[in-house]
Formats: structure tokens, sequence, C-alpha cells
């Protein structure tokens, strides 16, 4: 499978400027894509999805399978500028977390709805001409794609942010063997080993987790305390990440205060740290592809 990185900006799209670079790491909130043969999955609707939806191919009808962690607005505010989705013939079977017992549509659906209200947005949500099937998921729940040459299996986990998150385990299972990307964004550290992370990220070959902050950051030495504000450090994704014999970390959910080379410092620190502890650290890039 291929992964790509359209969107690994936290909280709000953060534009370069000549005083402020993003540049390099990128500006986009989270969207990611993964392809196998037969197969489009793309995980969060944040900005990044207008540049994946303007990437794909407008001649050729798209069957995607989006799954949403959570529905924070960085996360689904790209999907009423989702080109793919104005065009009639394409399909998206679209996957929430069902964070609560409902009656009638789905949270997702209330969400998406919702943000393209006639005061918020021209296009309505039911304008839009792309067929769309919306479902809310259970935690531990696995849904089954299966490809041209390969099937892929994802399941969601608990992961700990205020109202809820889901982290996805996404595993190609194909005839030389089982390949796994976890993600894990937006989560808040537990004072130990979060077991649920474990589960989802065990011997993972990447795992794209959380990193918005520095240590000092998170507990109120340089600034405002951000304990509960739901992020975490790449200090405990190195923790995560070694207990679960993660082969390579991925941090994302890059700060919008922090600019290129706050990114590139801190990328250059975590990885420090990594090789202390064994572990292959890097920060995330919009653009970034990887081939597992």
């Amino acid at each position: 499978m291929n992964i790509k990185l359209w969107g690994v900006r936290g909280s709000i799209p953060t534009p370069s400027t000549p005083n402020f670079s993003t540049s390099r790491f990128g500006g986009n909130t989270t969207c990611i894509s993964i392809h196998a043969p037969g197969i489009l999955i793309i995980l969060d609707g944040g900005s990044g999805l207008r540049s994946l939806g303007m990437w794909l191919n407008p001649a050729e009808a798209v069957h995607g399978t989006f799954f949403f962690t959570h529905l924070h607005w960085d996360h689904i505010q790209g999907f009423p500028f989702f080109r793919p989705a104005f065009i009639k013939g394409n399909t998206f079977d679209m996957y929430g977390p069902k964070f609560e017992d409902r009656k009638g549509a789905s949270l997702l659906e209330e969400a998406l709805r919702n943000q393209q209200q006639h005061y918020n947005f021209p296009i309505e949500l039911s304008q839009m001409p792309a067929r769309m099937n919306i479902t809310d998921i259970e935690v531990g729940q696995s849904i089954e794609l299966k490809g041209k040459s390969s099937t892929i299996r994802v399941t969601s986990g608990k992961l700990n942010h205020p109202g809820g998150c889901f982290g996805y385990r996404i595993e190609e299972h194909r005839p030389d063997g089982i390949k796994t990307f976890v993600m894990a964004t937006d989560n808040e550290h537990l004072p130990e080993i979060n077991p649920s992370l474990q589960t989802l990220a065990k011997d993972a070959d990447i795992l794209l987790y959380d990193g918005q902050y520095t240590l000092d950051e998170y507990e109120g030495f340089a600034g405002p305390p951000k304990r509960g504000w739901g992020h975490s450090t790449f200090v405990h994704g190195i923790r995560e990440a070694k207990a679960a014999n993660v082969k390579r970390l991925l941090l994302t959910h890059h700060d919008p205060l922090r600019d290129d080379w706050a990114v590139a410092r801190l990328e250059n620190e975590a990885r420090r740290e990594g090789v202390a502890a064994g572990i292959d650290v890097s920060a995330a890039h919009e653009g970034m592809s990887i081939d597992l």
C-alpha cells in the first residue's frame, strides 16, 4: 500500500507567509490517503482533502472509503471543497466514530450536514452529486476492503481526546505477508502506557502519532499548561512506540504556532531521543509518500 500525507497540521490551517514559513512541513489540517490496487482509503477530511481531490483524476470514476477519527472542525473542514464529491457517479463509503446511541442520522452525517448549512456554505451536503453511504462504527469494529491483489482491514480503537476520538489500525493482507499502518492523531497520553493504543499499534510498521507539544509546553513551563487539551508529545510517542514494538514513528498534528524551523528543531530532538530508544522517529510532512 501507498500512504500519502495531504495534511499534518493541527487545529487550524497555517499558510506560509514571508515571516512564518510552513512550506516544508505543510499548513493543511489532517488528511491521509492509502492506495492499494482497487482500494482507496481516506483518513480524515481536513483542509488537505482539497488537494487530494484535485489530485484524483476527474475523468475516472472514484470509489473511496473514508474513516474519520472524530468530528472536530480541523478534521472535516475540507469536505465541502472535495471536488470528487461534486461528480455524479462517484461513490464514497464514509465511516465515523459512534460516541453515543442515536436515532436517525449518524453523528458523522449530522456534522457534515451542519457545516454545509446555507448559513455556513452555499452548497448543502444533499446537493453534492456523488453517492455517500454514511455509517457510524463502534470501538473495536473492523471493516474489510477487498482489492485486486490484497485485502485491507481497518480496525478502530479508542483514543484520549475531548469529545472522543478513534485511532485506526490499517492492515494490508497480501500473499507476501501483512503490512500495518496506525493512525493515532489527537491523542493525549495517559500517566501510564495506553492499553487501547497498544492494541492498535502492536508490531506496526508505522505509527502516526500526535506530537503537537513539547514536554515544557504540555506541563506549562512554556506558556499555559496543555493538560486536558487532547494532544501529546514526542516523548510519550516514543514511549508508546517502544512498548508496542513499532518500527517507525511519525509525528503529526504540528502546532499552528510552530513554523518550519520550529518543527525541524523538534524533529531533531525527537530523533535523538528515538535513537536512544531504538525507534526511527521523524516529523510527518505534507506531500510525504510511503510505500509499505
